[in-house]
């Protein structure tokens, strides 16, 4: 399956495109970098709410840290680190089940983890 983002600078402003929504990437003030960590506590967070939704779970105060850790030479992080927090009466087993199932089904550090091919054309 084929997903599509256009992203298309318009009267000095970048705007990002996915599936018909669209939002002003430039008027968010975050840098690319800054989405692309939000992306993956996002996704992640995606994930851990389903499941626990799906076995029937009660957790509260859902929390998500993301740090990115930048490499010294190069233009790329060599670490992300996920910590998670939240409220439950659920047994340390429940938990490392959950953190477990956040990360193996979160598309967006899946990618990462499995570099994908980029390609770059000029149409």
């Amino acid at each position: 399956m084929e997903k599509i983002a256009t992203v298309s600078l318009e009267n000095g402003k970048f705007i990002g495109e996915v599936e018909g929504k669209t939002l002003n990437l430039t008027d968010t003030g975050m840098r690319a970098v800054d989405l692309m960590l939000i992306s993956v506590g996002y996704c992640f967070g995606l994930t851990v709410e389903a499941y626990v939704n799906h076995k029937g779970y009660k957790i509260e105060n859902l929390q998500i840290k993301v740090k990115g850790h930048k490499h010294e030479k190069e233009n790329r992080y060599d670490r992300i680190t996920i910590e998670v927090s939240f409220d439950s009466d659920l047994t340390p087993e429940q938990i490392e089940r959950i953190i477990i199932i956040g990360k193996r089904g979160c598309t967006v550090s899946n990618t990462m983890l499995k570099s994908p091919q980029i390609e770059v054309k000029y149409i």
